[in-house]
């Protein structure tokens, strides 16, 4: 059974995957240089740039060469978020003194 792919997913895939894409323009890192050094194939890194498909290891290792790692990380970190800051107190354990 096939899953279909909701579409603000397609489009953040998408997105990201530009995203990207044009950080190595800017950089002038060929596609060759970047597998290269994200340890990954071209053909990896290609359908990650042209079609956003592919594992999130990929993903982060590319980020990383392209210098965008600490941001992607900083914006799934549920602090950065109202519900994650409303909620750090709940979630966080508190001391007990004996």
């Amino acid at each position: 059974m096939r899953t279909i792919t909701p579409i603000k997913v397609s489009r953040a895939m998408r997105d990201i995957a530009a995203n990207l894409s044009l950080a190595r323009r800017q950089q002038r890192i060929t596609v060759d240089l970047l597998a290269e050094r994200a340890g990954v194939s071209a053909p990896t890194v290609s359908k990650l740039l042209n079609e956003g498909q592919g594992s999130l290891e990929t993903l982060l290792r590319v980020a990383r060469i392209l210098g965008v790692l600490d941001c992607v990380v900083q914006a799934t970190d549920p602090l950065n978020t109202p519900i994650g800051r409303l909620r750090a107190d709940d979630d966080t354990p508190q001391r007990v003194r004996h």
